[in-house]
């Protein structure tokens, strides 16, 4: 299950920040003593806003109906329906409603009949001020805390599944035990059968070339749409529990008995194929005595799906099907890419020419054409991958267009397809030096300075635009235009890797961390450290991890 958090808020442009509004009805059977409420009253003070005034409990029920309404406010004595049989009614509708009943009669039975239906307060006619704005006062505070506590109960509801993916997940990698992952799941009211069991990391395939062309909307459709099939494939044969592990990976723990995993996956593997536009590649690793053992089959998926480049895709990869040179020519191979990726970002020709170099002497074992060929295209997209991480398009930055990549397959020999792939990356790397020698380059690296030494204080655009002597939004066209990236993002990323730095002192807490970079909100800044980073701070810290 994934689970997505949604919060209504409304924004006051004439006041800072994020305010709640309460909704208020009034009802009274007399114009007058409606129109002194509705104007004499400090509402947006109170961060309330009036959503009806009415002249009888018909009209009242009516809007109540109709309209989320926090505060009733209404005259007890009426012709036709009174106000506390306005009220009994008002109650069955919104049961968390808010009551102050307002009459010009000192009858004890009234007021014994307003505490009954606990109604925040009982005010007599003429009303005083002073004592109304005690009274909404009160009323406000106690519907803040209200929320305050409801939210808290969504959010740890909501918060179930998600921690359950991300402790699954920590506990294939061996950060945690499986005792703690299963107290959590059956604290759910989740079991897994006992027994053997497997583990298959399913990954889809070239989804930065095939969804190129696709706005953002189109794209995550596509991409939830097959997070869906995946999904529903997995619980309609109940074949285990899965979590979700990026942005294209699912990772199931098969151990549904009298299962054959092999089949199970391959026939996912054309259940997407025939429902999507996309298709998947599944690493399998070998079956284990039981659950506990479930790590170690982990590891062996992880391998079986690193040699995709070489073994092919759109199918299931076992750990019986791949050798242990290519295993381990698939992981030398992502680090000399990263090498090679951080010399084309520095302007670094002479590494680019070195890496490559490596890169293919890692592939002269490959005696088939096809194979090559698709290894070329594997780097290629890659380095796509790793310029979307820069705001930079390969394929608009180089005009290339996926069907031209045809051009590889007229390539005969290794060395011809070598230069070709030198060629783009010297074009690239050019092109990211370039940007920094943009005429408002130096202006820009002022800006970014300022953000990297001030990260404790508010950075919003019109603040540094102030500061800097321009207009917002001439300021953020100017960032955009150097840097490729919107101002608002640059503070976050710059703030979370000031943070990742900060949680490598085991003294400085968690919040402390979070203030130290601008954060008041500790929940926001979890949430984007774990969207640049994968794991919220406390896991991250958990993990040990020393380096940035």
């Amino acid at each position: 299950m994934f689970v997505e958090w949604y919060t209504f808020i409304v924004y006051d442009t004439s006041r800072e920040g994020l305010i709640a509004i309460y909704n208020v009805l009034l009802v009274d059977d007399e114009k007058l003593d409606l129109e002194v409420l509705q104007r004499f009253t400090p509402w947006d003070q109170l961060d309330m806003a009036i959503v009806g005034a009415v002249h009888g409990g018909g009209a009242a029920l009516n809007l109540l109906r109709e309209q989320q309404v926090d505060i009733l406010i209404t005259d007890i004595q009426m012709p036709i329906m009174s106000g506390l049989e306005l009220a009994e009614q008002a109650r069955s509708l919104l049961p968390h409603l808010k009551i102050i009943f307002i009459s010009g009669h000192q009858d004890f039975q009234y007021a014994k009949r307003a505490i009954a239906m606990n109604a925040s307060s009982y005010i007599l006619k003429p009303v005083d001020d002073h004592e109304l704005l005690n009274t909404l006062q009160l009323v406000r505070e106690q519907l803040k805390y209200e929320r305050e506590q409801m939210k808290k109960e969504e959010q740890l509801d909501s918060s179930i599944p998600l921690l359950q993916n991300e402790m699954m997940y920590q506990w294939l990698r061996r950060t945690i035990d499986y005792s703690t992952l299963y107290r959590l799941y059956e604290g759910s009211g989740i079991y897994w059968h006992s027994g053997p069991c497997c583990v298959a990391i399913i990954e889809m395939d070239d989804i930065s070339w095939k969804l190129k062309a696709f706005s953002d909307d189109q794209r995550r459709f596509a991409i939830d749409h097959g997070f869906r099939l995946i999904s529903d494939f997995l619980q309609d044969r109940q074949l285990g529990i899965y979590c979700k592990t990026g942005d294209d990976k699912v990772v199931i723990v098969i151990n549904s008995p009298r299962l054959n995993a092999t089949e199970a996956m391959q026939s996912l593997v054309e259940h997407v194929r025939n429902h999507s536009n996309l298709t998947i590649t599944v690493g399998l690793g070998s079956e284990v005595a039981s659950l506990q053992d479930a790590p170690e089959s982990y590891l062996q998926a992880r391998e079986a799906l690193a040699t995709k480049m070489f073994i092919g895709k759109c199918r299931v990869i076992t750990q019986e099907q791949t050798a242990g040179e290519i295993v381990q020519t698939s992981l030398n191979l992502e680090q000399i890419m990263d090498k090679m990726f951080a010399a084309t970002a520095n302007y670094d020709l002479v590494h680019i020419h070195d890496s490559l170099e490596q890169l293919f002497e890692l592939v002269q074992s490959l005696k088939d054409k096809l194979s090559v060929y698709n290894f070329a295209l594997y780097v290629v997209s890659k380095t796509d991958f790793f310029l979307q991480s820069l705001n930079v398009s390969l394929y608009d930055l180089l005009s290339i267009e996926l069907k031209n990549l045809n051009i590889l397959y007229d390539f005969e020999t290794i060395d011809d397809i070598k230069s070709w792939l030198r060629k783009q990356l010297y074009e690239v790397s050019e092109h990211l030096h370039n940007k920094k020698k943009n005429p408002n380059r130096k202006l820009i690296d002022e800006i970014e300075r300022y953000v990297e030494a001030n990260l404790v204080v508010s950075l919003q655009l019109r603040n540094v635009a102030k500061l800097f002597g321009f207009s917002p939004n001439y300021l953020g066209y100017l960032f955009k235009e150097v840097t490729d990236e919107q101002f608002s993002d640059f503070v976050t990323k710059k703030r979370m890797e000031k943070a990742r730095e900060l949680l490598q002192d085991p003294k400085l807490k968690i919040f402390e961390a979070a203030h130290l970079v601008g954060y008041q909100n500790l929940t926001m800044f979890s949430r984007h450290f774990k969207q640049s980073f994968g794991l919220p701070p406390v896991d991250y810290r958990k993990q040990g991890r020393g380096q940035p």
